[in-house]
């Protein structure tokens, strides 16, 4: 099989770690056609060089074990935000990664470099391709975070050098490649591609009699993920729903104020904060909760949702959805008809919008039964798997 090498910054450390999976599972999607060679960075505890779930991983070192705290636990830029001082690793970190990819580039024989974000996976691949591997095809998939955050001069034209420069970008939403439209960034060969959800055999709807109650809300505690105007609605329907309850899985830097803020609006007791939960137990919580919520916004510092594929696990698990109206969730949810959609940041409105599902029991039904019939076709891992490989194959056999 023809060997690709896939760059991220964040990758499953160990069997039931709770980080992102989506590009583990993308891999194991492209372990049909290919030959994925996994580069991430090395975290304390985790191993330099293994085979997990079949899939060949290399985690690069860039500092003494103990200090490499750059990536993983919310991701580069959150814990820049939350420790400045370690921007000091960046430099580290950028020519351990380089260094890496020249080394499995020439050792591999590699014909196609996969990068995960713009920056920085994007723009060392299009550097090491300049300076060494001159056979490899780059493929880079940007997720939101590297297109809504990260601006200024230089950024700007950091990413504008690496679109210049790739063979095919994919983005995860048309909002993204619509922003990219705009501003005048667009590549020639882009596509929508989102990542996946496995909907056959771990995000599925519960039995018809299983008792759902309660609301859900599942990421990261950062400030893009709204949490606190969730918060503010549950406090308005408080004196009409008494037994209301909401539970938070994830973890982040965030958690500590929005359990005062909780505290300051009488709520703390029906909060509950579960913290990081391993990947494969989040189905179970979709299954229990009556309905689930992503209320996310556009954070101080521009960064967005790329797509929210919480809200297709949801929809999945037969689960009632409300999302905020940010462009790239408009890709999941349509407003009424598979779920329903709030002003982001507006608590009232959401707290309308919530009520309107507790009361209005056909309105429920008819939103739960749509909702998975939607996203089926489109989000599942083995149709995304498909459209990836499809564009590999496009790429590697293109001048």
């Amino acid at each position: 099989m023809t060997p690709i090498l896939v760059l991220t910054s964040t990758y499953p450390r160990w069997q039931d770690d709770t980080e992102p999976a989506f590009v583990r599972h993308l891999c194991l999607q492209l372990a049909r056609a290919y030959r994925p060679i996994v580069l991430a960075p090395h975290y304390p505890g985790a191993s330099r060089h293994e085979v997990l779930d079949g899939i060949e991983v290399y985690r690069f070192r860039y500092f003494l074990p103990f200090a490499q705290r750059l990536a993983y636990d919310g991701g580069i830029m959150t814990n820049l935000e939350r420790h400045p001082a370690r921007l000091l690793l960046v430099p580290f970190f950028l020519l351990s990664q380089f260094y890496w990819i020249l080394r499995l580039c020439r050792a591999r024989q590699i014909r196609l470099i996969h990068a995960h974000w713009l920056i920085p996976q994007g723009l060392l691949a299009v550097l090491a391709r300049t300076l060494g591997c001159r056979r490899a095809k780059i493929l880079c998939t940007a997720h939101g975070g590297d297109l809504w955050s990260m601006q200024g001069g230089l950024m700007n034209r950091l990413k504008g050098y690496v679109l210049r420069r790739i063979d095919h970008l994919t983005v995860v939403s048309r909002a993204m490649r619509d922003h990219l439209r705009a501003t005048g960034r667009l590549p020639a060969h882009t596509s929508v591609q989102p990542m996946g959800v496995d909907l056959t055999g771990t995000f599925t709807p519960a039995s018809a009699t299983a008792a759902r109650s309660g609301l859900l809300f599942v990421g990261r505690l950062v400030e893009k993920k709204g949490v606190i105007t969730l918060l503010e609605a549950l406090a308005l329907l408080a004196r009409n729903h008494p037994d209301l309850q909401l539970t938070c899985i994830g973890d982040g830097p965030e958690r500590a104020g929005l359990e005062q803020r909780a505290a300051a609006l009488h709520i703390a007791d029906r909060v509950k904060f579960r913290g990081a939960v391993p990947n494969h137990q989040i189905p179970a919580y979709l299954r229990a909760a009556r309905i689930a919520v992503v209320p996310s916004l556009v954070a101080g510092s521009g960064d967005q949702e790329g797509l929210g594929l919480v809200a297709v696990e949801a929809l999945g698990c037969g689960c009632a959805t409300v999302v905020s109206d940010l462009p790239a969730l408009r890709d999941v949810v349509e407003d009424g008809s598979n779920g329903l959609v709030f002003r982001a940041g507006d608590a009232a409105d959401l707290a309308a919008k919530l009520e309107l599902l507790l009361q209005d029991q056909p309105l429920y039904d008819r939103l739960t039964a749509a909702g998975r019939q939607s996203v089926t076709g489109k989000f599942d891992w083995q149709a995304v798997g498909n459209g990836y490989i499809e564009t590999i194959a496009d790429c590697l056999g293109r001048p």
